[in-house]
């Protein structure tokens, strides 16, 4: 029997890497009309971000539940106290407004904040996370997710990392525990198939 951390950084290489690694690499290689800037997949990107940030952070919060999304994105993005992100730009005022995206996209599909605007873009010219909107109030920015998916890509990196070297079974039952919560089948074997995806572990109707 495979012992805790073997099964974990299994269900990181077939979930994670195979899932949402693969998706986002192929929607990070969707580039924006350069006159409408649409058609780039921007949000989608950053849904699947946010939706993974939200993930992790629920699987190594031991209080948390799967209804507190915000507590569980700021989780992962300070998990103790340090981050896996490599800028540390990820203050309160910044957090909260990624948890405020999140809620936007999820629910509505495009992010808005209650009295003002919530742009959301991709931008590899410009290196900053919040680009403030040319001919409008200071306040009013855009998110650029060409830096938050590489700054993402960066942070599962050194999560992968995090997990290869850490020793402690406990950690990783509490991961295992967790994971049955959200009834995944820990188990993953990717397969091509005609079937739509579906949430791994979850039956499939037979005929």
């Amino acid at each position: 029997m495979a012992s805790n951390k073997q099964v974990i950084l299994d269900f990181y290489q077939n979930f994670i890497e195979g899932f949402i690694i693969g998706d986002l690499e192929v929607l990070d290689s969707i580039k924006p009309d350069t006159i409408s800037g649409l058609k780039g997949c921007a949000i989608p990107t950053a849904m699947t971000i946010i939706s993974t940030i939200e993930l992790l952070g629920f699987l190594l919060n031991k209080g948390s539940s799967t209804s507190d999304s915000s507590a569980n994105i700021k989780f992962f993005l300070h998990y103790n106290g340090n981050s896996f992100f490599p800028h540390n730009y990820f203050t309160g005022d910044v957090e909260e407004k990624i948890c405020n995206y999140r809620q936007g996209m999820m629910h509505h599909f495009f992010p808005k904040f209650k009295g003002g605007v919530a742009g959301i873009c991709k931008n590899d010219n410009d290196e900053n996370l919040f680009i403030t909107i040319r001919g409008r109030e200071p306040n009013e920015e855009s998110l650029n997710v060409s830096i938050l998916t590489r700054d993402f890509f960066e942070a599962l990196n050194r999560f992968k990392v995090y997990l290869e070297e850490e020793q402690d079974d406990n950690f990783f039952n509490s991961i295992k525990i967790r994971l049955k919560d959200l009834e995944y089948n820990i188990e993953i074997y990717p397969q091509t198939t005609s079937c739509t995806t579906i949430c791994p572990g979850t039956p499939q109707n037979r005929n």
